[in-house]
């Protein structure tokens, strides 16, 4: 019987894993991706059964090796018959063939298989968690083939059952790129409501009171915990649309460029026309480390072109200040300086 394509993905993700563990290869964040790989039953019994079998093969296919005698003694055996004709061996019963022990071979592969099942146990059995703090932005791939993205101050838990992949966005923002899965639904869960996918990106940005949606690609639904009347209750919002979840019900799709909108949350900035001190703004509300502004001019002003990291604000702070200084004709001149708190 031939595998599905889902089952032929597991086999080969096992495959790789067992290799990596047998060579030693694993290293802080390979060793977090397993863990993250574990926490599905489908994976851990492939491992397992991957692990069995290159046990019993090991086992059948291991002999003995001859042992080279010291430099000291000497293999009288090796040249006797050169020195003294020997009698004529005595025809003997052919042996048996060796053979391995099954019983403790068996014994080993159980304990093998009785630890990666306690070790999926531990981790499956607890909610799995994603926290950063104040200028620290968070990528990471679950075990689902989803890739998350969490943005700074963000708290996220996540626990996936058969039914559903089901994650709490406790405070702060995330943006979920969701590996398409149609019996298996993506649902985040806020405080004021739920927002559901199969396949699709998107992110949420808990602001309080109320949650920002915004849609990358595809589509979701946004549902409302609590309607006031005359509200929608829930609503589909499809790519480059953003709605507000609230308390109250679900605001009506606006148009926007989510790719701009989000990329904050990935990490990556370009400038477009925005003043700097919107920028700066932005990047003091996400950073420990904050831009102190030494010339409240540059704040109302805009630069042509401007790409950085906003995990890296002292990047920002150069790019601007060699800019100033050729736009004020003063090259001792300094807008903005950081401050690290």
């Amino acid at each position: 019987m031939n595998p599905t394509p889902q089952q032929g993905a597991v086999i080969k993700q096992a495959v790789e894993w067992h290799q990596r563990l047998k060579l030693g290869e694993l290293d802080r964040d390979l060793r977090r991706e397993l863990r993250v790989w574990m926490q599905s039953p489908e994976n851990v019994e492939e491992l397992g059964r991957l692990c069995l079998m290159d046990a019993l093969l090991e086992g059948a296919l291991k002999k003995p090796v001859r042992r080279d005698l010291p430099k000291n003694v000497v293999d009288f055996d090796s040249y006797a018959d050169v020195v003294r004709p020997r009698p004529r061996p005595v025809p003997q019963p052919a042996a048996a063939p060796s053979r391995f022990n099954f019983t403790k071979l068996a014994l080993a592969a159980s304990v093998m298989l009785a630890v990666i099942a306690t070790l999926w146990v531990s981790m499956s059995g607890a909610d799995r968690v994603i926290t950063t703090a104040s200028g620290s932005w968070e990528k990471q791939l679950l075990e689902d083939g989803t890739v998350v993205y969490a943005g700074p101050h963000t708290k996220l838990r996540f626990h996936f059952t058969d039914e559903m992949r089901g994650v709490t966005l406790v405070h702060g923002q995330a943006l979920f790129e969701v590996a398409r899965q149609p019996a298996w639904p993506f649902m985040v869960s806020t405080d004021v409501g739920t927002v559901r996918a199969v396949g699709t990106a998107f992110a949420t940005s808990d602001l309080g009171d109320t949650v920002l949606v915004t849609v990358a690609e595809g589509k979701v639904a946004v549902t409302a915990t609590a309607v006031r009347e005359g509200v929608q209750p829930m609503v589909h919002a499809i790519a480059d649309q953003q709605v507000v979840l609230s308390s109250t019900g679900v605001s009506t799709p606006v148009s926007v460029d989510a790719e701009r909108e989000l990329m904050w949350l990935r990490n990556w900035y370009e400038y477009e026309g925005e003043r700097i001190g919107d920028i700066v703004a932005q990047l003091n509300l996400l950073n420990d480390a904050q831009v102190i502004v030494d010339d409240p001019q540059v704040l109302r002003l805009q630069v042509k072109s401007l790409s950085f990291k906003p995990s890296q604000p002292e990047d920002f702070v150069s790019e601007i200040n060699r800019w100033y200084a050729g736009f004020s004709g003063k090259a001792s001149t300094r807008a903005l300086r950081l401050e690290r708190q």
